[in-house]
């Protein structure tokens, strides 16, 4: 396997990205090929790397990417989570890869983890191109948003408003931590966020470019955002959804699973976290995504 560092346009972004070509190709040769999409708060580098890896020595031509605004792709102000734009990141890499020398481009799949797991649904819904869809760990991001109290989302958007306005008087960016510190972690953190701090913020997982940060105003772009709303449109391609039986975040893959069409599959990783699946337990589900990918590219 090998890896390169690529870049290809998005609208008006820059988007950088790793290509992984399996050392069994020849030229002349056209190969399944996956995008991979990393989790909110994450890089290629980290999680989209490690998947990407695997399914590469597997015999796929793989592409984990950072979106717009995040890791080294272009995009200022930095750190802002875009949904839609992610979408749009998303067709862009599929076009990418449709251009490759070694990707045959009717055999294009997708891989979203964590909210890049809501992403991928909500891109194939509407992009055919796109001809197997899986995730690990996914998320709607939206409507994890929307499950905040309302007086306190409130408050969040009210201040969301206020900080776009002191970017226009002074340039300055109001940001939001996406885990906490490790030494905020109380009795009281969920398992989702503690278990992210201990990916993200320790030698785990770290990377330099996530810097565990978003732009305040993100959250209104969130909160009006559905990874599910057109999720049957994806049927006749299979859908393969992969959550932790513990996962905080197991109803997002249920719900998806519900509202999905067939050629469906959900597929529970007992004793599994959320995290586990980002790099512990992601060897569990490698043969899984494998036989996936072979049997529907």
């Amino acid at each position: 396997m090998t890896r390169s560092e690529v870049s290809f346009p998005s609208e008006a972004f820059k988007i950088a990205a790793h290509l992984y070509v399996p050392d069994t190709y020849q030229a002349g040769q056209k190969l399944p090929a996956v995008v991979v999409v990393h989790p909110f708060g994450g890089v290629k580098e980290q999680t989209a790397g490690l998947y990407a890896e695997h399914l590469s020595k597997q015999g796929f031509v793989t592409l984990p990417f950072d979106r717009r605004y995040q890791g080294a792709s272009e995009g200022t102000p930095r750190q802002q989570e875009d949904p839609f734009g992610a979408a749009e990141d998303i067709k862009s890499a599929v076009t990418f890869l449709s251009l490759q020398e070694q990707v045959d481009q009717k055999r294009i799949g997708i891989l979203g983890i964590c909210a890049g797991g809501g992403y991928v649904l909500f891109a194939a819904s509407m992009d055919h191109r796109i001809k197997a869809v899986a995730t690990v760990s996914g998320v709607d991001l939206g409507a994890f948003i929307r499950t905040i109290p309302k007086a306190t989302l409130d408050g969040i958007l009210n201040d969301a408003g206020q900080a776009r306005i002191q970017f226009a008087k002074s340039g300055q960016v109001k940001y939001l931590p996406v885990v906490p510190q490790l030494n905020e972690i109380t009795d009281q953190t969920t398992n989702l966020m503690a278990e992210g701090a201990d990916y993200y913020l320790t030698s785990r997982g770290s990377h330099p470019n996530s810097i565990n940060r978003t732009a305040l105003w993100s959250y209104d772009r969130m909160a009006i955002y559905d990874s599910f709303a057109q999720v049957g449109q994806i049927s006749p391609r299979p859908v393969l959804l992969i959550a932790g039986s513990k996962a905080d975040t197991l109803l997002y893959s249920q719900k998806a699973f519900e509202l999905t069409k067939e050629p469906k599959e959900l597929y529970i990783v007992e004793g599994s976290t959320h995290i586990d699946l980002y790099d512990r337990r992601a060897p569990q589900v490698y043969p899984k995504l494998t036989e996936f990918f072979k049997q529907k590219l």
